[in-house]
């Protein structure tokens, strides 16, 4: 996506000394990259050596605390997130029709891609998953089938398993409307994708209940997802389990199709997000502008009406995401290889799919965190005055960005130790996993060799990608 709002702090801090990716600014880095290159890959392989010594079959039960709570405060609230949830709809739908239509003023752009894309999913994965409490689209769909008197737990059995294939199929165009599309800066766009979405799931929730929630709404599945990684979780109105991070993964569910999907789009997205900003990317550009080959086939989508830049950008997204779920099964085949004919390559693929996610939450956090903690700052004149009629409901009508909120050398510490964290914690919860599937230490140890050596290679990347200077 094209980070209007940063772009404010690129041109102040474009005076400082070092380049570092993802947040515009140079930062001198007090040792050479490819020491902390190395540091990080040897702390992610260290992590597979802790795991394979203090780990042993029979010893990786889940671990957690269930905190009771009081009935009447649960579901109070919980109808109290329910209520927000559909007073911010309300206020993002207005003030994306009615609203300031400069993108860094509207209550709708800034909510949409800073607060909820970008600092929710950040808060669904660090800290709790509140979505199921707090999505408007489910609670309207409820509502709707108790105004028609349409069943609403039990509706679902029609309910194809394919259906589970619409959630990574919405990821992805989540993934093109930031990345590849003008959508996201234009606040009429916003609120009519906003309104799409919700006439799609009130559909799907009048004609196959809870089930299209479950299996086939985009966001449910990925903040599902997402919120197994999280420390603290909501087991029922009246009980929050606390957890170690990443333990949710462990977690038995029913199978869903698209899972695999699922977890390496949101992997890829990012991915491509760093890539398409570094020198590589300008270099692919100018490969492409200077092909011969490709010429008459640019120069005929540009005289069909094409946005040639956005069809370049689209099919870098989709070769990204292609080659990471393409390199994710060449991994489980060579764990199949390793491990024997105990299970399938697919199901071993589902079974590891969740172990991804960890990586996912830290390549959000490490790319994204300067873009919400400055960008983030947009929502308070944003909130006070949504609808541009000169109200200043919590007096923050005329504040302004504060760039120094962090400084770029918080970012890149920041930034690497996400990164290791999260590959490390991907090492040892594959381990736990691997040790609880095959129940011997020797095949659970050995499945694990490519792995982590996927698991370094990424952070070696990732790192580097980071590193590079923003040439967007």
């Amino acid at each position: 996506m094209t980070r209007w709002p940063v772009a404010l702090a690129i041109t102040v801090l474009a005076t400082s000394q070092a380049q570092a990716h993802a947040f515009g600014a140079r930062y001198d880095l007090p040792l050479p990259l490819s020491l902390y290159l190395a540091a990080a890959g040897m702390a992610v392989a260290a992590s597979f050596l802790g795991a394979l010594f203090f780990l042993r079959t029979g010893r990786a039960r889940p671990r957690h605390l269930d905190i009771p709570l009081p009935a009447k405060a649960g579901h109070a609230f919980s109808a109290m997130l329910g209520t927000a949830g559909l007073i911010v709809l309300a206020v993002l739908l207005g003030s994306a029709f009615f609203g300031p239509q400069e993108a860094m003023r509207n209550f709708a752009t800034v909510w949409v891609w800073v607060i909820w894309w970008v600092g929710f999913v950040l808060f669904s994965a660090l800290v709790i998953g509140l979505w199921p409490q707090i999505d408007p689209f489910r609670r309207l769909a409820a509502f709707s089938a108790l105004a028609t008197s349409r069943p609403w737990h039990d509706s679902a059995a029609n309910l194809p398993s394919a259906a589970g294939l619409l959630a990574p199929a919405g990821l992805l165009a989540i993934g093109w409307i930031e990345l590849a599309s003008d959508g996201p800066e234009d606040p009429h766009v916003v609120g009519l994708l906003v309104t799409v979405y919700l006439l799609v799931a009130l559909f799907g929730g009048l004609a196959f209940g809870e089930q299209w929630f479950r299996v086939a709404d985009p966001l449910s599945r990925i903040f599902a997802v997402l919120g197994r990684v999280a420390p603290l979780a909501v087991i029922s109105p009246t009980t929050v389990r606390v957890r170690p991070p990443g333990e949710g993964l462990l977690t038995r569910a029913a199978p869903v199709c698209g899972e695999v999907t699922l977890a390496t789009g949101l992997i890829g997205i990012v991915l491509f997000d760093g890539l398409s900003e570094t020198p590589v990317w300008g270099a692919v550009l100018d490969y492409v502008s200077n092909s011969q080959s490709l010429r008459p086939s640019l120069l005929w989508l540009r005289d069909q009406g094409a946005d040639l830049i956005q069809v370049i950008r689209t099919i870098g997204l989709l070769v990204t995401i292609a080659g990471f779920y393409g390199a994710y099964w060449v991994l489980m085949m060579v764990m199949k290889a390793l491990v024997g004919d105990m299970f399938r390559i697919g199901h071993l693929a589902r079974a590891f799919a969740g172990t991804l996610l960890p990586i996912a939450v830290a390549y959000h956090l490490s790319h994204y965190v300067s873009y919400l903690l400055i960008a983030g700052q947009l929502i308070f004149p944003a909130a006070s005055d949504p609808f541009g009629l000169g109200w200043d409901l919590f007096g923050t009508r005329n504040w302004s960005i504060d760039i120094s909120v962090i400084g770029t050398r918080h970012i890149w510490w920041i930034a690497f130790t996400a990164l290791i964290v999260g590959h490390a914690l991907s090492v040892l919860v594959a381990h736990r996993l691997a040790l609880e599937l095959f129940k011997d230490a020797r095949r659970a140890a050995l499945s694990q060799v490519p792995m982590t050596i996927a698991m370094v290679g990424l952070t070696v990347l990732s790192l580097w990608i980071l590193s590079q200077p923003i040439t967007e």
